[in-house]
C-alpha cells in the first residue's frame, strides 16, 4: 500500500496534470534549540518592548494616546512574530507559554487564543510519542510556522 505522502503527491499530479516529480529526500530540519518557557517568553517580551520603544521614538510628536495605541499594535505584531515554531516538543511547550503570557499583556487578543492553542495541539499530535524535548521529528512530520505580520 502506498504511503500517505505518495498518495498526496499523486493527487497533486492529477490536479496539476503534470508528470511525476523525481523523488526527493525529506528536508533536513535544524537541530532543536533547547530552551525553557522563560527564555521564550523573554524573547517575545523583548521583541514587544523593542517594537514599542522604536515606534514611540519615531512618532513622539503624535497625540500621546494615539501613538501609544499604535505602538502597542506594532509591539503585539512583533511579539507574535517572535513566538517559537511548532516543530519540537520544547517549541510547542514554549509556544503555549508565550500564548498565555501574550494574553496577559494584551499582545495576543483573547479571541485568537483558541486558534493558537488548536495549532499547538495539532502540532503536538503530529510529533512522535516520546516527550523528550530534544527528539527530532520524523522526516515526514509537519512543521507549522505562521506568516510573520
Amino acid at each position: 500500500m502506498p504511503e500517505p505522502e505518495e498518495l498526496f503527491e499523486r493527487a497533486l499530479l492529477k490536479l496539476r496534470g503534470g508528470a511525476p516529480a523525481a523523488p526527493t529526500a525529506p528536508p533536513v530540519l535544524p537541530e532543536p534549540q533547547l530552551t525553557t518557557p522563560t527564555d521564550a517568553i523573554a524573547r517575545c517580551r523583548d521583541a514587544w518592548q523593542q517594537a514599542f520603544d522604536a515606534y514611540m521614538e519615531k512618532n513622539a510628536r503624535k497625540d500621546g494616546s494615539l501613538a501609544e495605541h499604535n505602538a502597542k499594535e506594532e509591539a503585539a505584531a512583533a511579539y507574535r512574530a517572535a513566538m517559537p515554531e511548532l516543530a519540537y516538543w520544547c517549541g510547542i511547550r514554549d509556544f503555549i507559554a508565550c500564548i498565555a503570557y501574550g494574553v496577559l499583556i494584551d499582545a495576543i487578543p483573547a479571541e485568537r487564543t483558541g486558534q493558537l492553542l488548536y495549532a499547538a495541539q495539532t502540532a503536538l499530535a503530529l510529533l512522535p510519542a516520546s516527550p523528550s524535548p530534544d527528539r527530532r521529528p520524523a522526516p515526514h512530520s509537519l512543521v507549522l510556522s505562521f506568516p510573520r505580520p
